[in-house]
């Protein structure tokens, strides 16, 4: 069942900054981390927003790099894999186990445990020759007790349309 933001999530409009950083693995992943925190902080002001997956946004490949927060990409109705990686992220640190379903790994046990917060942020993926122009992809990563599972957002909301190009279509797995 998708859910519609309240006009009340979707009043407040979004401030554009533009942020230029040196192209820093580690820098990058930084910065997607901290979205994912003010995020986490938006969600739990805000418990009547929907579940990324029960929003109704959808992957969908930008031209300029945009990073959006969660309340921006409800708005918005698509954002590509940061925003998607960093709002997934987010709602895992501020809802835990409430934020999961059966399709994402470790969720019998986050339910069981009634974990109330569970640990994840953005891995950025690199692919392209070194010292030269790279593909860049955000996936998240959490933690059940003792397993790490990885997440595709963008996987999930429709960046590969026929299903069969990706490692883990549609579902949280173990690593």
């Amino acid at each position: 069942m998708l859910v519609r933001p309240t006009d009340l999530a979707l009043s407040a409009r979004p401030l554009s900054i533009e942020v230029r950083v040196t192209k820093s693995e580690k820098g990058l992943v930084e910065l997607l981390n901290w979205l994912a925190r003010h995020n986490a902080r938006l969600l739990r002001e805000r418990p009547d927003l929907p579940l990324l997956y029960e929003s109704g946004v959808r992957y969908q490949r930008e031209s300029t790099e945009v990073w959006s927060d969660f309340l921006a990409t409800l708005e918005q109705g698509h954002e590509d894999c940061d925003a998607l990686a960093a709002a997934r992220a987010g709602e895992l640190m501020a809802w835990g186990a409430r934020a999961m379903t059966e399709v994402d790994g470790g969720f019998a046990r986050a339910r069981r445990l009634g974990l109330r917060t569970v640990p994840a942020w953005v891995e950025l993926h690199t692919r392209g020759p070194k010292g030269g122009a790279n593909l860049y992809h955000c996936v998240v990563i959490y933690q059940v007790g003792d397993t790490f599972y990885r997440d595709d957002p963008s996987a999930r909301l429709g960046m590969y349309p026929d299903g069969d190009r990706h490692p883990f279509p549609g579902v949280a797995r173990p690593l």
